[in-house]
């Protein structure tokens, strides 16, 4: 079961402007070249006539110029087609084996009067044994110019906070398709369309961010009780969300510090009815305060890095047993590289729940099942929860060759998740992925409620 529906960009203004300005970096291509033309006229140069042949269209790439080189080099586009196989996913239905077939769509034409535009796309059959149904989704459509100190940068776009490995508490403005088959766990962010203004001053850098559009993440919810319903609700109130990051970068120590005043992509539950025949939830998502803070720091061969946050919800005392508790999270790390090939990174984490009560011994039946599953959901399971995260990359042949496995575990209920993946450049254009989603631990836990939809995986991507 999911969450709820992949989101899709209701207004079509910001792609008429992306459009339009890659249309724009053609003709001013264009415009270069007549001017350079008209240059040489007026230096006293002869004019030459392009040779056109019969039937030849009448507009296209300048002379000595192919539409290969227009696509390329002028509007930089590149693709890539991709054809997997999933042998579960995330819908617990018990059907297995799953074939896919997705285009992905990338641009980034050339600079046109100082802004610069950039477009990110892509179309997934996620089930074509079995149906021809295919999603899409804009990732990115945005355009950014700078004047003076100052940088803009306005569309749909994806932004990630932290400088930790993988888990980033200060994470806070990307949202996921958790059920989104893809080979690359970063396939699964959502674009959503925001605002950055960024102020660059000696060596630090001032980012107000301003995020009008809600995407909400479509989470699998697993195998539920018997009688207990969900159904997604859509945020109160007003969507957008404000933030704001001091950042430096560049020195002997990188750090930064952050606010965002934000929809919490966690949900909360809403009792919305409860009878003979079961319980209908909410998935609920409240507003939150998150302050945080991060930094990495290189000490010989050794990199460092620390990351931290403390998130306010509404439910400060703790006396609303449907809503997640204010948390502190925290991730220290230490990685290192050896001869250049094989890296190791390793993480303690830790979360601590403020005014946290064991939802297992609320009195009433129909309320302590509602606070067992946001409890579970939240991965809330205890006062404080230790965990650690381990990954490891080696590459090989002229690093034609990756392997790659990252590891998460939670001490509280020994419940963790496995992701091996290995990649090979079979050509500069061909590349084959074969890897897994493991996840293990009791059913009551954050990551052993997916255990039977561990999965192996393999994927086939040209690239072009």
């Amino acid at each position: 079961m999911r969450s709820s529906p992949r989101a899709t960009w209701s207004s079509s203004g910001g792609l008429v402007l992306i459009v339009a300005l890659n249309w724009g970096a053609i003709a001013h291509a264009d415009s270069l070249q007549d001017n350079s033309q008209a240059a040489a006229l007026d230096a006293g140069a002869v004019a030459t006539t392009p040779t056109v042949e019969v039937g030849a269209p009448a507009s296209g790439p300048v002379p000595g110029e192919t539409w290969s080189t227009v696509l390329k080099e002028r509007l930089g586009i590149a693709a890539s087609l991709r054809a997997a196989f999933f042998s579960k996913d995330l819908s617990f239905t018990g059907e297995t084996g799953f074939a896919i077939g997705s285009f992905w769509l990338t641009a980034k034409p050339e600079e046109v009067l100082g802004i610069r535009t950039f477009l990110d796309a892509r179309v997934q059959g996620q089930n074509l044994s079995r149906s021809s149904h295919l999603t899409w989704d804009v990732r990115e459509a945005y355009a950014e110019t700078s004047l003076g100190d100052f940088d803009f940068k306005a569309g749909r776009q994806l932004t990630v906070w932290g400088r930790a490995d993988k888990v980033n508490p200060t994470d806070v403005w990307s949202s996921r398709d958790y059920t989104f088959l893809a080979a690359d766990d970063e396939d699964q962010l959502l674009g959503i369309a925001a605002l950055q203004v960024a102020w660059n001053h000696w060596d630090h850098r001032l980012i107000v961010f301003w995020q009008p559009e809600w995407r909400p993440p479509v989470y699998p919810l697993g195998f539920l009780p018997p009688g207990i319903a969900v159904r997604n609700l859509n945020p109160t109130g007003q969507l957008a969300q404000i933030g704001m990051k001091l950042d430096h970068s560049g020195g002997r120590v990188d750090y930064a510090v952050s606010y965002a005043h934000l929809i919490n992509k966690s949900p909360d539950l809403a009792l919305l009815s409860a009878g003979p025949a079961g319980i209908d939830l909410g998935l609920q998502f409240n507003k939150i305060e998150v302050v945080g803070a991060d930094a990495a720091i290189v000490l010989g061969d050794y990199g460092l890095r620390a990351e931290v946050a403390y998130t306010q919800t509404g439910n400060t005392s703790g006396s609303s047993a449907l809503e997640q508790d204010s948390t502190l999270f925290g991730v220290v790390g230490v990685d290192r590289t050896f001869e250049g090939i094989f890296n190791v990174n390793v993480q303690y984490l830790h979360r601590h729940m403020f005014n946290w009560r064991d939802a297992s011994q609320i009195a009433d039946s129909t309320l302590r099942l509602g606070a067992v599953q946001e409890q579970l959901a939240t991965n809330q399971l205890a006062r404080d929860m230790p965990g650690a995260s381990t990954r490891l990359d080696f590459k090989a042949f002229n690093e034609t060759l990756e392997v790659e496995c990252a590891f998460v575990i939670w001490f509280t209920k020994a419940d963790a998740t496995l992701r091996p993946k290995v990649t090979y450049a079979l050509t500069d254009h061909f590349k084959a992925v074969v890897g897994g989603q493991i996840y293990l631990g009791p059913t009551a836990s954050f990551f052993g409620r997916f255990d039977s939809a561990s999965a192996v995986l393999a994927e086939v991507r040209a690239n072009f």
